[in-house]
């Protein structure tokens, strides 16, 4: 009986441990900052493709990206199963098609 029991636990404990490495996978909880262009293309090529990765492409003193960023990093704390980042568009590599009109503009990738 008393093995059993143990027995019982044991598996208990096994599936709990599978259930969590399966179900949550890596955790991020903060919006990072990528630092060019190729930093971004490693992130989107080399994360889990179950994961979800949003991108928010933005320039200091524009003010609907500052509010983003707010946003973002609130989010970031609420949903550490998503990885949030944040990229300037002057070290995109394209920053010609990120001109300051189009400016936030948030990419999501799964």
């Amino acid at each position: 009986k008393e093995n059993e029991t143990c027995l019982r636990k044991y598996q208990k404990r096994c599936m709990q441990d599978l259930h969590q490495k399966l179900s949550f996978g890596p955790r991020y909880g903060s919006l990072s900052e990528l630092e060019s262009g190729e930093e971004f293309l490693e992130i989107i090529e080399k994360e889990r493709k179950t994961a979800t990765i949003i991108v928010h492409i933005y320039e200091d003193d524009i003010k609907g990206c500052e509010v983003l960023n707010t946003c973002l990093t609130s989010l970031a704390g609420e949903y550490s199963m998503v990885r949030f980042c944040k990229i300037k568009a002057s070290n995109t590599g394209a920053g010609d098609r990120f001109t300051p009109d189009v400016l936030p503009t948030l990419l999501v990738y799964r």
